[in-house]
């Protein structure tokens, strides 16, 4: 399997063998300053990886109280932020703004996810407008996903067809910092590599301030797209998204993503080893990308404090 750049050998996470490949222990962190004095585009320029959480809102409205002890458990490891998804199509708005407010009350940094999904200009404004009030500072603009049912992404007719126009915008009202997203392995509706990488310099242009990826498995895939955005121009921070896997069930889906023989064929059906092998590759595949020189990692936990709690540990923050 191919390694990152700059990897060397060094001790596996979680026993003997490292399943991704060999790196050495991660640099220093030390804890990320109070939400009112830092976007998060300044704490690229601290000299240390950016570590952060993502997390969705619960289908159900009444177990939204599940998702807020899951950050009573977060909040002590300290992350960097934690990212708020939107619900699928863009519903749950209310809910997502309230679960925002909770993650201030907390004093962890939010990037609540922002999309053009159904949404007029004057909407999108009046929501800018409630999350200023309450004190967010990042933004994550998102294109976002067609509605539950929906074929294709349609935009409103008084809305954005894409996400760099939602950058546009938010950058012409509002002082947030703006986060967009990107796909190592391109974006599935992309007809090419190249037209892909074209839509997210637009958003760089845009005034995007940093990128977080889609998630991969290959970190390969990553470092060879992070040369070909250099060499585009693109210049912000390329964050990694590492996504732990607990059953060989998931790729039952196909997410456009490759998925090394390593990976796959290193599950057994035994649920409680196959969790174990899963966190065990996604904390070597952290270790090898920071070894590389990534700008930080925004590690999807699936609403798991556990799951926080071992690859913090793994990579000495906990």
């Amino acid at each position: 399997m191919d390694k990152a750049p700059g990897a060397i050998p060094g001790p596996s996470l979680f026993g003997p063998q490292n399943l991704y490949s060999k790196a050495p222990a991660s640099p220093a962190w030390e804890p990320p300053e109070p939400p009112d004095r830092m976007t998060i585009a300044s704490q690229f320029e601290l000299g240390r990886p950016v570590l952060s959480f993502e997390v969705f809102p619960p289908k159900r409205e009444g177990d939204v109280e599940a998702l807020y002890r899951v950050f009573d458990q977060l909040a002590p490891l300290k992350p960097d932020y934690i990212s708020v998804t939107y619900g699928a199509g863009g519903s749950n708005v209310g809910q997502h703004f309230e679960i925002t407010k909770r993650l201030i009350q907390l004093g962890i940094t939010p990037l609540p996810h922002f999309t053009c999904v159904g949404q007029s200009r004057d909407q999108i404004r009046a929501q800018l407008d409630r999350l200023r009030e309450v004190g967010v500072k990042n933004i994550l603009a998102l294109r976002g996903d067609p509605p539950k049912g929906a074929e294709r992404f349609e935009p409103h007719p008084d809305g954005f067809a894409y996400a760099n126009e939602l950058v546009t915008f938010i950058r012409g009202h509002y002082d947030f910092c703006v986060g967009a997203a990107f796909y190592p392995e391109k974006h599935p509706e992309a007809s090419d590599p190249d037209t892909d990488l074209a839509h997210l310099k637009a958003k760089v242009d845009a005034g995007a301030d940093f990128l977080n990826s889609q998630f991969f498995f290959d970190n390969q895939a990553y470092f060879d797209f992070a040369a070909r955005a250099r060499a585009a121009g693109i210049k912000v921070p390329l964050v990694p998204g590492i996504l732990p896997v607990g059953s060989a069930k998931f790729f039952n889906r196909d997410f456009g993503v490759r998925v090394p023989p390593a990976l796959r064929d290193g599950f057994q059906g035994d649920d409680a080893a196959d969790r174990e092998f899963g966190l065990a590759y996604a904390a070597d595949q952290c270790r090898d990308l920071l070894a590389g020189g990534v700008p930080g990692l925004h590690l999807y936990i699936m609403n798991h404090a556990e799951t926080a709690r071992r690859l913090w540990k793994a990579l000495g923050r906990g």
